[in-house]
């Protein structure tokens, strides 16, 4: 456990008192992480028209995140110690975090595709940690080497 408290400085970016107004969390929702993320034309579907920002049909895909750890810690400080007993194809160290948009049917087919990647790994070569950092980078790793195949779904989805 770390000596030094992960919270400090929280009460000053909160407030002394811990409350805000309403129209101070209003505001603190519109500057978050989203507008960071949600910049003009750094999007996957930036030309395509807006039509609700927060609709049902969108769904945050984080990669980096979450299930992807799978057990590290944290306590690692150099890809030389994920090697040592990490069997992943590259340390989380090496992946940097970034937010996508996609539908829920298409998260949805991407999550059983995962579930199958796993299975046929696990049964036809023996590997049994498949990390959700190696199925994303591989999973864009394919979506780039292929732009004539992004080309046609892309015209595909909008022909629908």
């Amino acid at each position: 456990m770390p000596d030094d408290n992960r919270f400090a400085g929280l009460s000053e970016a909160v407030g002394e008192d811990g409350e805000t107004s309403p129209a101070d969390g209003e505001a603190e929702n519109e500057t978050g992480v989203d507008d960071e993320i949600d910049e003009p034309g750094t999007g996957s579907d930036a030309s395509a028209p807006e039509t609700d920002a927060t609709t049902d049909a969108e769904t945050v895909l984080e990669t980096g995140t979450g299930d992807d750890r799978d057990g590290d810690d944290g306590g690692s400080d150099s890809a030389s110690d994920a090697s040592d007993g990490d069997p992943t194809a590259f340390a989380f160290d090496e992946t940097t975090k970034k937010t996508v948009y996609v539908r829920p049917g298409t998260l949805d087919e991407l999550e059983d595709a995962r579930a199958l990647v796993d299975a046929q790994l696990r049964t036809q070569h023996d590997v049994r940690d498949l990390t959700g950092r190696e199925f994303y980078d591989a999973a864009f790793r394919l979506a780039a080497a292929d732009t004539d195949g992004l080309i046609d779904e892309i015209l595909a989805a909008r022909d629908e």
